[in-house]
C-alpha cells in the first residue's frame, strides 16, 4: 500500500506505508473530507479513534474488514448515511461510538451492537431502531434540532441569570466598601 499527498501544491508518493498498525487515534483534530477506504486494509487494527473532526460522507464499508477490530470511536464528527450492517458482525467489537453525527437509517442488528449503550447512538437525528436497543423511543434520545434549541434555551437563561447574580452580590458590596473608604477619608485625600 502507498500513499500520495498533495502539499503546497506538490505532489509528494510516499512508498509502501506499514499495514500492520494496531491502533490508531487521530481524534480531536481538524480532519474533514471523506474516511478514506483504503482504512479496511489496515487488517491487524484493534483500535480506531477518529472521533472529534469534521469528517463527512458515509462510514466505509472497508471498516467491516476490520475483523479484530476492538474500539471503534467515530463519534463528533459530520458524518452521513446509515451505519454499515456489517459491523454488526465483527465480533472482537465490544467499544463503539457513532454519537454527535448525522447518520440516517436503522441501527445495525445482532453482534456486539446489540449491547451497546443508547449513548453510543445519540444525536443522530434520522437514526432509528432505538427501541430494540434501549427500549426507549428514538423522539426521547434524540431531539429534532428545534426541539434540542428550545430545551437548550431556558437552561442558557438560568445560566446567565446566575451568573449575573453572583457577579451582582459582590460587585454592589466591593462598591459600597470603596463608597465608604472614599467618604470616610474625603476630607484627608482632597485637602
Amino acid at each position: 500500500m502507498s500513499m500520495e499527498m498533495v502539499t503546497y501544491g506538490m505532489n509528494m508518493k510516499f512508498g509502501p506505508i506499514i499495514t500492520s498498525w494496531r491502533a490508531i487515534d487521530f481524534s480531536g483534530n481538524k480532519f474533514c473530507g471523506q474516511i478514506p477506504n483504503s482504512i479496511g486494509l489496515l487488517k491487524e487494527l484493534t483500535v480506531l479513534n477518529l472521533s472529534g473532526n469534521a469528517f463527512t460522507s458515509n462510514i466505509p464499508q472497508s471498516l467491516a474488514n476490520l475483523t479484530g477490530l476492538e474500539s471503534l470511536d467515530l463519534s463528533q464528527n459530520q458524518l452521513s448515511g446509515h451505519i454499515p450492517q456489517d459491523l454488526g458482525s465483527l465480533s472482537f467489537l465490544v467499544v463503539m461510538n457513532f454519537s454527535h453525527n448525522n447518520l440516517e437509517g436503522p441501527i445495525p442488528r445482532g453482534g456486539p451492537v446489540q449491547f451497546q449503550p443508547c449513548s453510543v447512538f445519540m444525536y443522530n437525528p434520522r437514526l432509528y431502531g432505538f427501541e430494540d436497543i434501549c427500549g426507549e423511543t428514538h423522539h426521547v434520545l434524540n431531539p429534532t434540532p428545534q426541539e434540542s434549541e428550545d430545551l437548550s434555551e431556558p437552561k442558557e437563561q438560568v445560566i446567565i441569570w446566575k451568573a449575573a447574580a453572583i457577579a451582582y452580590v459582590p460587585g454592589v458590596l466591593y462598591g459600597l466598601v470603596i463608597g465608604h473608604i472614599f467618604s470616610s477619608y474625603k476630607h484627608k485625600w482632597f485637602m
